[in-house]
């Protein structure tokens, strides 16, 4: 009996310096952008990343979605195990807890320390700095007289919603071409695609997730029963996280710029309706005058787009708010704004405004 007590102490003390290992291991990493940067980010993702993406692209299915399941499904036995056997649960406890920490370690090896590296504005040599109302209102101003002007040649009509003629497999066909449009901007070229329809769309459509990088297979993936005309924008925003870039402004901005600077007029307007939706939404905070005049200068086509996005959401309300777990998740890693961070793109919007 003794000797089972030991050993169960014994067990409990090997998770614990193991977790404490883990944690220790990886807040100390955080705090060193610079080595992160020079080490993890330029030479050891970017050949994890190439090798995920060529051995992926050979399925036409996304594998990151059915690692997902099988993940999920025996991260649910051993739990389900462990509450069977809670009178004697080390053993139990011990296959869930190294479970979990070959995932914690899979997931930031694969990708997550990518959460830690330098700020995109020092990359681009961009002065993020706050930004005054009158920047974010002229910046407001460019991205509403370009979207009409897109609305415009695209429909021939102010008042009907741009509508892609072309399919979803073709839209993601076409990312790289932005990407290959911006290489001389971020110096970093994006080979090799790997961009899939999620096999789960309609249950993340109601966890109000339109597109998310598979971390484990490199696989970007996007909701295929969103909007059409807001998928060049997802994408490109997803294939900006394939690329090693983590945070969620960080990839918005990305995903806006190479979509911006793509060839097709299509992917443009996606760019610069999403651009000025976050630009919208920060000027109702600071001055909800001037959004509603600003409101009224745009497109009725483009807020008819806007109303598609709207509806979709509305039709896929669930009762349990998702976005809370999610913001845990990026403060977390090192995002303080949680989930408000997708915002933070306008003043990287501005920042490159301001250098152009």
């Amino acid at each position: 009996m003794l000797s089972v007590r030991n050993n169960n102490t014994k067990s409990l003390l090997s998770i614990l310096i193991k977790w404490f290992l883990t944690v220790l291991t990886i807040a100390g990493i955080s705090y060193f952008p610079k080595y992160v940067e020079l080490i993890y980010a330029q030479n050891i993702y970017p050949i994890v990343a190439i090798v995920n993406r060529w051995a992926m692209h050979f399925f036409s299915f996304s594998v990151g979605d059915i690692i997902y399941f099988f993940g999920f499904s025996y991260l649910l036995f051993l739990f389900l195990k462990l509450l069977k056997h809670l009178k004697d649960p080390i053993e139990h406890l011990v296959k869930l807890s190294n479970y979990l920490l070959k995932i914690i370690w899979i997931f930031y090896l694969s990708w997550g320390f990518n959460y830690f590296r330098e700020p995109l504005a020092k990359q681009l040599s961009l002065s993020q700095e706050k930004y005054s109302l009158e920047q974010l209102q002229e910046v407001t101003n460019q991205l509403i007289d370009k979207s009409n002007t897109l609305q415009l040649q695209l429909t021939q009509n102010d008042s009907i919603a741009v509508e892609i003629p072309y399919s979803r497999n073709r839209i993601l066909s076409k990312v790289f071409e932005g990407y290959k449009a911006i290489e001389s901007i971020i110096h970093k070229k994006y080979k090799i695609p790997c961009i899939k329809h999620s096999i789960f769309s309609k249950q993340i459509s109601y966890m109000s997730v339109s597109g998310y990088l598979n971390p484990f297979s490199g696989e970007a993936q996007v909701n295929k029963i969103y909007p059409k005309i807001f998928i060049p924008s997802i994408s490109s925003h997803e294939v900006a996280h394939q690329l090693g870039y983590a945070p969620e402004d960080e990839a918005n901005f990305l995903g806006y710029l190479s979509a911006s600077y793509h060839p097709d007029p299509y992917f443009r307007y996606s760019a610069n309706i999403d651009a000025l939706y976050y630009c919208l939404m920060e000027l109702r905070k600071a001055d909800k005058a001037l959004f509603k005049a600003d409101l009224k200068r745009i497109n009725r086509g483009i807020l008819k787009n806007y109303k598609q996005a709207g509806d979709f959401s509305s039709a896929h309300r669930f009762p349990i708010d998702f976005s809370s777990s999610y913001d845990a998740y990026l403060k977390l890693n090192k995002q303080k704004s949680g989930i408000k961070s997708y915002n933070e793109m306008v003043s990287l919007l501005i920042a490159y405004s301001l250098k152009e």
